[in-house]
């Protein structure tokens, strides 16, 4: 007996049916920032990059991007509810403060050629002192030539426009630096250390995260995660004292004379 043609019909169409594929397993976020989900996606290296070649180097560049990210916006938002702003005259104040720094390099320069031109007079100098000095007043020289050049080219009107353009800049970001370090220190004081851009209070940066942690705009969800966000505490760092700390933050250090600077020990 064959089957009906109804139920022959209902087979046909059952077996066209393709299986329902499983639902795949949710991505996780490795950070909620601010509301903002950070996967493992956006910390992946751009394609025309070069990332290191051993899985180890792969996640520390992963984890350094990641600790970036966070910074960037915790940094950016404590910015903004301080309203750290710097002022026309602050940063005039920076530009008049890196003139003097610059006008007493170039003496020193001047000072240090004519030491040097006098010692490589001596016949009796030797050999090895004699090269280094050379090399040393070889070195002044080509500074001297480049900052001569650079002077002839500001003459023009517009270069010189551009060129106080770039420094206006430069000091606006130096001087935002400066006193988003000095509210974070007079909110949190700790122990400041010494990097390239200058006196950081690092202890202050590790509250402001472990503030924001405790608020909820900043949600670490596993501990590798935290530990990229928190790495750079882990460094062996040189710090100063209370007594250095509340100097440096107390006036901006392009206003005080170098005598001022060392007798504070900086």
């Amino acid at each position: 007996m064959r089957p009906p043609l109804l139920l022959l019909f209902i087979l046909s169409l059952i077996c066209c049916v393709p299986a329902q594929a499983a639902d795949p397993v949710p991505v996780k976020p490795v950070v909620v920032l601010f509301g903002e989900n950070i996967y493992p996606k956006d910390l992946v290296a751009p394609a025309h990059s070069q990332p290191p070649a051993d899985p180890a180097g792969v996640e520390r560049a992963q984890g350094e991007r990641l600790r970036a990210r966070v910074w960037k916006a915790v940094f950016e938002d404590y910015v903004r509810r301080r309203n750290i702003v710097p002022t026309d005259a602050e940063i005039a104040s920076h530009i008049e403060g890196h003139a003097r720094l610059k006008a007493r390099s170039d003496a020193e320069r001047v000072q240090q050629r004519a030491s040097l031109v006098e010692e490589l007079k001596s016949p009796t100098l030797p050999e090895k002192r004699r090269q280094a000095a050379q090399q040393h007043l070889d070195t002044l020289d080509q500074l001297a030539i480049f900052e001569a050049k650079r002077e002839q080219e500001l003459r023009d009107p517009s270069r010189r426009q551009m060129q106080q353009q770039a420094e206006r800049r430069v000091a606006e970001v130096w001087v935002r630096q400066w006193k988003l370090n000095q509210v974070l220190y007079r909110e949190f004081g700790g122990r400041i250390i010494f990097q390239q851009a200058g006196w950081e209070p690092i202890d202050a940066y590790r509250m402001l995260l472990e503030q924001n942690e405790v608020a909820k705009t900043l949600v670490i969800h596993d501990p590798v995660s935290r530990a990229a966000v928190y790495r750079y505490f882990e460094h062996r760092y040189v710090y100063a004292d209370e007594k250095k700390a509340h100097f440096y933050f107390e006036k901006p250090y392009w206003e005080r004379t170098p005598d001022e600077m060392k007798a504070a020990g900086f």
